[in-house]
């Protein structure tokens, strides 16, 4: 809640405080904002399911009733969408511009399950760096060693 404001999708609400607050993750311009939920909107819609799902059969489901199978075909269909961010990310630090932003945020926010279900990126290189430099970052750090106390 922000006064009568009530948002409730992650995405939303990143965007949201990116825009109302001054500071590291605000968006200056239109083509900042446009680029940061086009990135943010598209790491939903190609990858998100996919991640949970492979994050799922790796890690979260009890032992029994993991498939192996859904997995690999989780691996498999994520290969375009990470050929795509890939390609972006190729010479570049970041997905906008020339600093850390909200898409870089909430891309590398979706990403990380993948991380977490032992996600084989050694044909994304550029994927790799990326994700390791956003999940490097302190506030990361915090926000991890806050939820391993609970």
């Amino acid at each position: 809640m922000d006064g009568d404001l009530a948002l409730w999708e992650s995405m939303a609400i990143n965007l949201y405080l990116a825009q109302k607050y001054e500071g590291p993750m605000h968006c200056a311009g239109p083509e900042v904002l446009g680029l940061a939920a086009q990135w943010s909107f598209w790491a939903m819609l190609e990858m998100e399911a996919l991640l949970l799902d492979l994050l799922n059969h790796r890690a979260v489901l009890p032992e029994f009733a993991r498939d192996a199978s859904y997995a690999e075909r989780d691996e498999l269909l994520l290969k375009k969408p990470l050929g795509v961010l890939n390609g972006a990310l190729a010479g570049r630090d970041y997905l906008v511009g020339n600093s850390f932003t909200v898409a870089d945020l909430n891309v590398a926010g979706i990403l990380v399950w993948g991380k977490m279900g032992r996600l084989n990126l050694s044909g994304h290189a550029e994927v790799k760096r990326w994700l390791d430099a956003c999940l490097a970052r302190p506030a990361y750090g915090r926000v991890r060693d806050r939820a391993s106390r609970k």
